[in-house]
């Protein structure tokens, strides 16, 4: 069976393990709506990509000294296209460049032209 980086294969306490962190910290990145891994059963499951996200989280908590609010603001104001580079078709029907206040991928299929179901930094 293959995996691809996106699904979620790792139980808390395995991800927990892997990224050298106790299970609690990873449950306060998730109340910090930081992440949000994937429930299965009242399971959380964590994908490789989560993985990285949270490697990502800690370099800049423990090396950059961000703090949790201060990561959020980042991400506030930071419009995922500019963190992935999106094609300009893309960009042309993304709710974030239509001036609305919410990031693309928090609007529903119906409110927004694009799905953003598909898009890396959704994913991500």
């Amino acid at each position: 069976m293959e995996f691809n980086d996106n699904q979620p294969v790792y139980p808390m306490g395995v991800a927990a393990q892997i990224l050298g962190v106790h299970p609690r910290t990873l449950r306060i990145y998730e109340a910090e709506e930081l992440i949000s891994p994937y429930r299965h059963g009242g399971k959380r499951m964590f994908s490789k990509n989560d993985l990285v996200r949270i490697e990502c989280l800690r370099k800049l908590i423990h090396e950059e000294n961000l703090s949790i609010p201060g990561i959020k603001k980042l991400l506030d104001y930071t419009p995922c296209w500019k963190l992935k580079d999106c094609p300009h078709e893309t960009r042309q029907k993304c709710c974030e460049l239509s001036g609305k206040k919410k990031k693309c991928w928090e609007f529903s299929q119906k409110t927004c032209e694009k799905s953003c179901k598909n898009c890396e930094v959704y994913l991500k």
